[in-house]
């Protein structure tokens, strides 16, 4: 599925026409929706607008571009500001995720693909405001309540850019939470750890990435189309080749952790393969040849694949288990510590806008 806005009031490009249509309550529906979803996108609460936003009341110039939370902040505010250089590490964790989220332009004009923000664009990067108006502000960037009224530019600024903040590329670590270790089948082991040696011993790492935090509806990564440019950035220290696997049994890794024969302990549930590799256990993804202290990375359409299931096609829906498993595809002696950060390039499904 691709990105196509669907706006109720609208021209065939999807603008409100200065004469033609009047500034209406599903136009501040729409767009305060709209600015919600890239909210909770970003790990952000979405914001409560019906004291603005609701039958019988006008369209206000607080709503668009002064008010304040509480109870919200205003449209502009909330494009510009919030969502297009959202607040990272909300999730907490060690490192805290996500790392980074940044916003793509999305429109193949010769900047496709670059880093947007506001305004004064480095090398890279696309001006917001470059775009929308060849400005550095909106249209009439002071609008005073009860004196400016809203125009039909005004909401049609607001659409363009939710409409360009459609593409993004968010760096989620993966923490290695527990090791499966071959010598102690029934022992939970350390995660970040890998090692496999000439006779067959092997200690594997299975960890997580938080894709969504357990909110009604969810927040995080939700009713998107991952993109084939979605990367693995390993890093190791040591030279070694890793295996990449995306785990499909729902791990405790806090209450019930697992061990080499079983992914859940406590309840006597044991893998298909002792090690977790085994059909139903996990699917194979790719591998990636390290040298030592430098990354490497995995990258292509079986990532792209495997992260889609891990991905609801709503914010109140559910999916597949944000798991990994890595383990040593090459044999030595050594014990091998290892990182990991998932890095989910994407495109919002429509509809909602």
């Amino acid at each position: 599925m691709t990105y196509t806005a669907d706006w109720t009031q609208s021209d065939p490009p999807g603008r409100l026409v200065a004469g033609e249509h009047a500034v209406a309550l599903c136009d501040g529906d729409e767009l305060a929706d709209a600015v919600n979803r890239r909210r909770r996108l970003t790990y952000q609460a979405a914001q409560d607008v019906s004291s603005h936003i609701a039958p019988g009341l006008p369209i206000r110039a607080a709503t668009f571009a002064t008010a304040s939370a509480p109870p919200f902040d205003n449209l502009r505010d909330n494009l510009a500001q919030s969502v297009l250089d959202p607040p990272t590490g909300t999730l907490g964790g060690s490192p805290a995720s996500p790392q980074a989220m940044r916003w793509l332009w999305p429109v193949d004009d010769g900047d496709a693909g670059k880093l947007i923000v506001a305004t004064n664009p480095g090398p890279g990067e696309v001006g917001l405001f470059d775009k929308l108006n060849a400005g550095d502000d909106w249209t009439d960037a002071t609008l005073i309540p009860g004196a400016t009224p809203i125009r039909a530019v005004h909401g049609n600024e607001l659409r363009q850019v939710v409409e360009w903040l459609r593409r993004g590329r968010w760096e989620l670590p993966v923490y290695l939470a527990c090791g499966l270790y071959s010598p102690l089948p029934d022992t939970p082991w350390l995660g970040d750890l890998i090692a496999r040696d000439a006779y067959g011993n092997e200690l594997r790492s299975v960890g997580f990435a938080l894709l969504r935090a357990p909110d009604a509806p969810q927040r995080g990564l939700a009713n998107l189309t991952v993109l084939a440019s979605t990367e693995l950035v390993l890093q190791a220290d040591a030279d070694c080749t890793v295996a990449v696997y995306r785990c499909k049994r729902d791990v405790d890794f806090n209450a019930d952790p697992p061990t080499w024969n079983e992914y859940a302990p406590a309840a006597g549930l044991a893998w298909n393969e002792p090690g977790g590799t085994g059909d139903g256990d996990a699917d194979y993804i790719g591998a990636v040849d390290l040298t030592s202290g430098e990354p490497g990375t995995l990258t292509g359409t079986t990532l792209a694949a495997a992260c889609q299931t891990m991905i609801p096609d709503d914010p109140y829906g559910s999916a597949e288990p944000a798991n990994f498993l890595l383990r040593r595809a090459d044999a030595g002696s050594e014990t091998i510590l290892v990182a990991a950060t998932l890095c989910v390039a994407f495109e919002l499904n429509t509809p909602p806008n």
